[in-house]
């Protein structure tokens, strides 16, 4: 599955795990990417396994799963073997590969030498389209007031309409992530969850700037400050303590 937002490089680069809430959806959870995109905070739960270390145990992992990777992980940064590796088993297996990648044609050049040609020549592989399968979904299966222009993380739009059929602000992220009016079931509390449970190490002065980071590799644009800044009161207001939240959760929004 080609998806462009992988085409992106260097500092400016997000939103790269945008499509793992999709892949969600369809109870596929098990996920291969490599450390950099990996800035311990999950926005979603699921079993990560770090590309650089599976190589050695790729008969251990489960599939159906997912490996995000781009042309230049496969030929510059060891994922080549990793790549051919699972192509192979879940062939000779019968079991879902999905390969996200920034190319409708990834390439082995170790394995595959004749110019031009690509896994989808050597391999019988369904080539699909991020964008176009993320329209549709959300068209056909999601009452979302975010327009898909603005993100295509399902884990959003899923919070949008949460919001929405509860009467609660839900056009943007902005609105979206303010925790005094967000309905007590709005999948939006649960990375408050996270950050209590796995990075109160990291509670420094710049923690917002440290929120901001991690959401970076869920959102493709907007201002990721001003929703961290929205998370950070919200921890601040309940003391980073995991009983409190939930009780300010569970708070009517017109008394938050």
């Amino acid at each position: 599955m080609r998806d462009h937002q992988l085409q992106k490089k260097g500092r400016q680069a997000r939103a790269q795990l945008r499509s793992l809430p999709f892949f969600d959806e369809l109870n596929v959870d098990t996920v291969i990417h490599a450390d950099v995109y990996d800035n311990d905070f999950k926005l979603i739960d699921y079993t990560h396994h770090s590309s650089q270390e599976i190589t050695d145990a790729v008969n251990n992992v489960e599939f159906p799963l997912v490996h995000i990777t781009t042309n230049q992980g496969i030929k510059e940064y060891g994922e080549e073997d990793l790549v051919r590796a699972l192509l192979n088993r879940a062939t000779e297996e019968s079991k879902r590969y999905i390969l996200v990648t920034d190319t409708t044609a990834p390439r082995l050049p170790t394995y595959i030498q004749k110019p031009g040609r690509s896994i989808v020549d050597d391999y019988d592989v369904a080539v699909k389209d991020y964008k176009i399968l993320s329209s549709r979904y959300l068209e056909e299966h999601v009452d979302s007031a975010l327009p898909a222009s603005k993100t295509r993380n399902l884990h959003y739009h899923r919070s949008s309409e949460y919001h929405k059929q509860h009467g609660a602000p839900a056009d943007t992220l902005e609105e979206i992530y303010d925790y005094t009016r967000a309905p007590s079931g709005s999948p939006v509390w649960e990375p408050l969850y996270y950050f209590i449970e796995h990075d109160l190490e990291n509670i420094l002065e710049d923690y917002s700037e440290r929120i901001r980071d991690a959401l970076r590799s869920w959102t493709e644009r907007g201002e990721t400050q001003n929703i961290a800044n929205q998370m950070l009161d919200a921890l601040r207001v309940c003391e980073f303590d995991r009983a409190q939240l939930k009780e300010y959760q569970q708070t009517d929004p017109d008394l938050r």
